[in-house]
């Protein structure tokens, strides 16, 4: 595991991160690169990391390439390029936060190396923009990370990244909502006119569905439902209702009861509020993180 510090006291090493690059967002694999740098300052007069590197591992990430890009007895810096992994939570969807961490870790046990983050000096470059996303503050953490044998001093250098709110909801909710709009308008056509109804009502649904596989397909494979997908079960339940509707009106007429049909169409109609409310007051409070 490389050279560890020889300290007989356990040493306190100042860490920051300061980010200069976010290049791809993987959502589908939980992975995002980036490049920044990485520093470790100490006051420590034992220590001389011009005579002996310091040892260190970036625990997020499996192929991220060091650079030593400056080396002094008290301090040392290097250039981090590479793919780093989170788990991250769609429960929010399309309004959701992520966010983007690195984790670093040292060879020496708490012992011997104590990590001290340095809030000051990390954050990121004014510079960096990610299409689509909006940057949050930094947030600069040391854990003591227990393995069942030995615990290590660990950093944490994190920052939330969240969807234009805007963006995301004319690139999604909009379109869904202007889809099931046009569907129900079969509710104010005559209740004879039952060709162009259907014909109206099985269109949209299509769409309807395609737009929400293309919105699945932006996301890896989970197990929960996001908001994306309650906004569209509200839109399947009234799509049902408008099809049971229709063919209810279908039978009466085939019995020349129009009267009835009109009647059925006004009843059905009525009954979208309340079929939006009863499922948003089932499925909203489960599963919905607020960031």
């Amino acid at each position: 595991m490389g050279n560890q510090l020889k300290t007989t006291t356990a040493a306190s090493l100042t860490v920051g991160v300061y980010l200069i690059n976010i290049g791809k967002i993987d959502l589908q694999t939980g992975s995002y690169d980036l490049d920044f740098y990485f520093w470790l300052s100490t006051s420590n007069p034992d220590i001389d990391f011009t005579k002996e590197r310091p040892t260190f591992d970036f625990m997020n990430s499996m192929n991220a390439k060091v650079e030593p890009n400056r080396a002094e007895p008290d301090y040392y810096e290097v250039r981090v390029k590479g793919t780093f992994l989170k788990n991250m939570d769609f429960r929010n969807y399309p309004f959701d936060t992520q966010q983007v961490t690195v984790k670093v870790e040292g060879f020496d046990t708490t012992d011997k190396l104590v990590f001290v983050p340095d809030t000051a000096a990390s954050g990121y470059d004014n510079l960096i923009n990610v299409p689509g996303w909006n940057l949050g503050e930094t947030q600069s953490d040391v854990i003591v990370h227990q393995y069942p044998d030995q615990s290590f001093s660990r950093y944490i250098f994190s920052f939330d990244i969240q969807r234009s709110p805007l963006s995301a909801f004319l690139k999604t909710i909009f379109p869904v909502i202007i889809i099931t709009t046009i569907a129900m308008l079969a509710f104010w056509m005559s209740p004879t006119n039952f060709a162009p109804r259907i014909g109206l009502a099985a269109s949209t649904l299509l769409v309807a569905v395609a737009a929400h596989l293309n919105a699945a397909n932006q996301l890896p494979p989970i197990g929960y439902l996001t908001l994306m997908d309650k906004v569209m079960i509200v839109a399947y339940a009234l799509f049902l209702n408008n099809l049971v509707s229709m063919v209810l009106q279908m039978r009466l007429i085939d019995h020349k009861k129009e009267t009835e049909a009109a009647k059925v169409n006004s009843r059905m109609r009525k009954l979208m509020p309340v079929i939006i409310g009863i499922i948003l007051a089932i499925l909203l409070p489960f599963d919905l993180r607020v960031i």
